[in-house]
């Protein structure tokens, strides 16, 4: 069984482990973590059979890489074989350290995640800054041992950096509810998506949400309804895809390995811990910078969807306050009545007519809009509607588990007040938008 994390590195850079060592002492400690190197080697055992029994239950390769590692003959021979092939076929993760500059551009080293920017290595850093990387390294190491080994995805489905997508069609349920949240119909339907392949087979689906005109904002006579959702207005909306589901942990924290683009981002944020759980406390700027390396990586445009976007996609053609229908119930959505936390994205095993999950409930997700408090003079199309003052409140759309129905409502919209935008708040996620190189 594989589920403890090897750490894999040469004996000149041993400083460096005892570093580590240190740093991961309160997570070996309490057992949250298993971590193994050669210094659990007992003296005279057999250390070569050892090393291979370790190899083969690590969940967990770092590969703390120098020149030395990269020389080293055993390494090469004895640790790195089975571990890359482990990674291909067994769903073993690996995560790689930059101790010192070297050639590992040369290796297969570099295909996988570096534990932190690539272009400063630990020893071009100030004693400070090593303590804080090493912090962050050790976080992704934590959160990464939580991960859960995924089926592989189909190869059909997934698209390469900068490849244009090739959509294919998925299978979902629809229901349909009276006032009262019961079920009266359900029906299949189908839509199409793609597939971004983020590593060890970690894959976010985005879903085709095609071209239309709808009206924004809620009538006088929705229950529930507040002055800040009018007045109604159309609005012309473009083609775009739309992530399935609200961005899981997992997915967050293959994405928050990726060169940072602007900010850092804490690997493990969310209070609910659960790798296909939704991520939550995440802050408009960690959102963005979450879009920005997304896009960097993969060559294609993602961004947070606009508030337009977010709601035409959220009814997918249905003009009542839930797209389910008139009501709402625990069975299809997770909000007050299921007060426990959140839950895994797309558990409810129902979809709207666009195929997207989790659209009421679960967690409020980031739009990329400025905050109006009503619609007065607002765009009839979906780009974002900006504001010029200092204050850059920004919106939250959806509804998440410690609200009531009133506030899942498709037409529902709340704020974040302040210039900062960087709240913490155990009810705050995000879903992407894709729009192959169109602009806000």
């Amino acid at each position: 069984m594989r589920d403890q994390i090897f750490i894999s590195y040469s004996h000149q850079d041993k400083q460096w482990l005892i570093k580590l060592q240190k740093m991961l002492k309160p997570l070996t400690r309490n057992q949250t973590i298993s971590v193994w190197d050669d210094t659990k080697i007992i003296a005279a055992s057999d250390w070569r059979e050892e090393i291979k029994q370790a190899l083969a239950s690590a969940k967990v390769a770092v590969l703390m890489v120098s020149s030395d590692f990269l020389a080293s003959e055993f390494i090469a021979e004895h640790e790195l074989p089975p571990l890359l092939a482990a990674a291909k076929t067994q769903g073993l993760k690996i995560i790689w350290i930059y101790l010192s500059a070297c050639l590992y551009k040369y290796t297969e080293i570099e295909a996988y995640q570096a534990a932190h920017d690539p272009s400063q290595p630990l020893d071009s850093l100030t004693f400070s800054q090593q303590n804080q990387v090493l912090v962050d390294i050790c976080q992704k190491i934590q959160a990464a041992s939580q991960l859960t080994p995924k089926s592989k995805p189909d190869p059909s489905l997934i698209v390469t950096k900068n490849e244009q997508p090739t959509l294919k069609t998925f299978e979902f349920s629809v229901v349909s509810v009276n006032a009262k949240g019961r079920e009266i119909s359900r029906r299949r339907q189908s839509a199409q998506q793609f597939t971004e392949n983020l590593g060890y087979e970690v894959q976010l689906e985005m879903v085709a949400i095609p071209s239309g005109t709808f009206t924004m904002g809620s009538p006088d006579s929705e229950a529930g309804r507040r002055n800040r959702e009018g007045p109604q207005h159309n609005v012309k909306v473009a083609p775009f895809f739309m992530g399935k589901y609200p961005v899981t942990q997992e997915q967050w924290l293959m994405v928050a390995g990726f060169p940072e683009v602007n900010r850092s981002l804490n690997p493990d944020p969310s209070h609910f811990k659960g790798s296909n759980l939704p991520v939550e406390k995440i802050s408009w700027n960690e959102a963005v910078e979450f879009c920005n390396r997304l896009s960097q990586h993969t060559g294609r445009e993602y961004r947070l969807p606009t508030e337009a976007e977010w709601e035409y996609a959220c009814r997918g053609k249905t003009t009542s306050p839930y797209h389910f229908g008139e009501g709402i119930s625990p069975e299809f959505a997770n909000y007050d009545e299921n007060i426990k936390g959140t839950t895994p994205v797309g558990s409810f095993q129902v979809a709207n007519n666009f195929g997207l999950y989790d659209m009421h409930g679960n967690v409020l997700e980031w739009c990329a809009d400025n905050w109006h408090k009503n619609y007065e003079g607002a765009p009839s199309d979906d780009r974002a509607w900006l504001s010029d003052d200092n204050d850059n409140s920004v919106i939250l759309r959806g509804g998440s588990w410690l609200v009531n129905p009133r506030s899942c409502r498709s037409a529902d919209r709340v704020f974040i007040y302040g210039a900062g935008r960087d709240p913490i708040d155990v009810g705050i996620g995000f879903r992407v938008v894709c729009g192959f190189g169109r602009t806000l």
